[in-house]
């Protein structure tokens, strides 16, 4: 078995609940870093698998760099954005605390003599890349999680002060995840051919929501009433597509699934479908654009 000691506990019950992806199972073993984005990415994306042989190769051949040839931070975040659509940014060694406090992922690489004995499964030096994942506060400790351990291995309690003893300097390690950590009912559409035919109304200033509980605000609708699609409910709650920034770490909108009291949608209708007989091109144009052919008062995308 290759794990290290645990000597300040296992790292568990986050959500997701992250567990290693092993670079273990081809030699050289020199896919530490796209195993560690694969890692990140899972924290990101529910559904990932867990297997090095999907999602990091993935993430490795998107990135540009061939097999069994090591990595760099750019083409981590190039490959985890071309082959999955998560976004990766640099990060200073001073910020990463505050991202792992708010539920965010950090791939970190690292000079592997440094770090403390009773992580390291091997005697030699390299550079070398593991995900940072969870904070425990008391203790100023990082969940730790290495591409070395064994497949499925936990994560391990580290103080964060001999982590970063480890850390390569700024401008070198490598990225934190962007997107939020998924919570129960927060996905994004990536598809814009997405389409409910039931609509209804939203009036300016209602709350939506991340979780049908409505316990997790994620934002509000601006001034006006606005159009939305209704993708189904749960509860008191209806599932809506917005088109928004709000919650977002980097402030850019994306179509996402939000949810609103059923009593704060009004005028809801069934649209019929678009016209048959149209071509292609004129049924994706009309979908895009929010409206059907039939010409039925199918609202604009919010």
């Amino acid at each position: 078995m290759s794990l290290p000691e645990y000597r300040y506990g296992q790292v568990t019950g986050l959500f997701p609940d992250l567990t290693v992806v092993s670079e273990r199972g081809e030699t050289p073993m020199v896919c530490c870093g796209y195993c560690s984005a694969h890692m990140a990415c899972r924290t990101s994306r529910l559904g990932l698998s867990a297997s090095m042989l999907e999602e990091a190769h993935e993430i490795r051949a998107a990135g540009g760099r061939p097999h069994n040839a090591g990595s760099k931070a750019s083409e981590l975040r190039a490959g985890a954005k071309d082959a999955l659509g998560i976004m990766l940014a640099s990060i200073a060694i001073a910020d990463i605390p505050d991202r792992l406090r708010n539920g965010f992922a950090v791939v970190a690489s690292l000079q592997y003599r440094l770090l403390p004995a009773w992580l390291r499964v091997q005697a030699n030096d390299f550079g070398h890349s593991a995900t940072l994942y969870g904070w425990n506060e008391p203790d100023d400790q990082a969940g730790y999680f290495d591409p070395l351990w064994d497949q499925d291995a936990r994560g391990a309690w580290v103080p964060w002060a001999q982590i970063a003893q480890a850390l390569w300097a700024n401008g070198n390690h490598s990225t934190t995840i962007v997107r939020l950590q998924p919570v129960a009912g927060d996905y994004v559409i990536f598809d814009e051919q997405v389409q409910s035919l039931k609509v209804g109304k939203v009036t300016g200033g209602t709350a939506f929501f991340n979780d049908w509980r409505m316990t997790s605000k994620r934002g509000q609708v601006g001034t006006g009433s606005i159009g939305v699609q209704i993708m189904g409910y749960r509860g008191e709650a209806y599932a809506i597509q917005v088109f928004t920034g709000q919650g977002w770490p980097d402030g850019v909108s994306r179509v996402t699934l939000v949810f609103v009291a059923k009593d704060a949608v009004s005028e809801i209708v069934n649209q019929p479908p678009p016209t048959a007989g149209a071509s292609d091109e004129e049924l994706l144009t009309a979908r895009r654009e929010g409206y059907d052919l039939a010409m039925s008062p199918f609202p604009p995308r919010p």
